[in-house]
């Protein structure tokens, strides 16, 4: 499979990519619509927004796609170190949104540093690991990105960016021994932290029994469950959901996937689930068909934490895990994250192209 040649950019990857954005687009449009109306007096004003964020992130993605990979990796320090400052500012003067200071604000549209933080920690740790130099100076720059990221607070963001690093260790054939109690210290850690942070604390609380506190804590968890449950088989219909209307608040972004279900139904989701693994499984094969080690470890690490973010969406929505405020890649409304899924797919289809190991 490593000695395959790809000379060109996927075209099945464009199409499943291209896709997934065409739903996402439906979606946010049925799901933003009733509360666009009712906030702004304005119907278009979510899907307007969207449009930009489509343009920026088509945008950024085909950038990704044609420049040469060499530059990313010559750049990986930099990038690395522009976003622990950026993280910095946010921590200081960012913009506090549901608890969490997230975002530095840029005229019409917020800036979400630590979506960014995904593709620099991924390509740091694929350096270092592929030129076995600067490692620890690495593993020190990656952990003020997790610890700054993680006291926002914004725990699942913290877990895909570490689970970029993971890959990408695990990927490059690291000492079993040793990644496993590497990654055993980072869980133990992360329990630390979580245990000893009550916002957190009260998330894993009404998680496991959000009727606790039904109209408070609990409230978008029991009303996305419901969603679900109305769907059925068929759903009632594109356009046709009601906790839409209401009860489910910010329907469009987390929780558009307990609207979706209800729209369309088990038989719709599964399509939609289909193309995921579609796109993960595509995106793998393109990474293990380059015969560059570099460009494999950063494909896979890439991979893994789109994977991540797909698998905990859905588990918030269907009360599997806690809520973390985290999108659903290409479908969600959130300009961040659409901007840098949409890099994360013009980097995989510029390994696509790689036939070379001169790098």
């Amino acid at each position: 499979m490593q000695n395959s040649k790809i000379t060109k950019p996927d075209l099945f990857f464009i199409q499943l990519t291209l896709a997934l954005v065409l739903i996402g687009g439906v979606f946010i449009i049925s799901a933003s619509w009733h509360e666009s109306l009712r906030y702004y007096d304005n119907p278009w004003n979510f899907i307007t927004k969207h449009l930009l964020f489509l343009f920026l992130g088509l945008s950024s993605g085909y950038f990704f796609s044609v420049v040469h990979i060499q530059w990313l990796k010559k750049y990986a320090w930099a990038f690395g170190i522009v976003i622990l400052l950026l993280l910095l500012f946010t921590a200081k003067f960012g913009i506090v949104s549901g608890g969490s200071r997230r975002w530095i604000g840029l005229g019409p549209i917020n800036l979400q540093v630590s979506e960014f933080a995904k593709i620099a920690v991924a390509l740091l740790a694929t350096k270092v690991i592929t030129e076995k130099k600067n490692i620890t100076l690495a593993l020190v720059l990656i952990s003020a990105i997790l610890l700054l990221v993680l006291k926002q607070p914004d725990l699942g963001t913290t877990i895909l960016i570490a689970s970029g690093a993971i890959a990408a260790i695990f990927a490059s054939g690291f000492n079993l021994f040793a990644f496993f109690a590497g990654l055993m210290g980072f869980v133990g850690a992360g329990v630390f932290v979580v245990t000893n942070t009550p916002y957190q604390m009260d998330r894993i609380r009404y998680w496991l029994d959000p009727y606790q506190d039904p109209q408070g804590h609990g409230y978008n968890l029991i009303q996305s469950i419901k969603a679900i449950a109305s769907g059925g088989l068929f759903g009632q219909g594109i356009g046709e959901s009601v906790q839409k209307l209401g009860p489910l608040p910010i329907s469009y972004a987390d929780f558009i996937f307990a609207v979706i279900c209800e729209e369309i139904g088990f038989f719709g989701v599964l399509v939609i689930l289909i193309l995921f693994l579609s796109w993960i499984y595509r995106s793998m094969y393109i990474c293990f068909c380059s015969r560059n080690k570099f460009t494999q470890i950063f494909g896979f690490s890439l991979t893994i934490v789109f994977s991540m973010q797909v698998i905990i969406n859905i588990a918030v929505a269907t009360g599997l895990f806690p809520i973390t405020g985290m999108t659903l890649p290409f479908i969600s409304f959130g300009g961040s994250s659409f901007i840098v899924n949409s890099i994360i797919a013009g980097i995989i289809l510029n390994i696509s192209r790689i036939n070379s190991t001169e790098y």
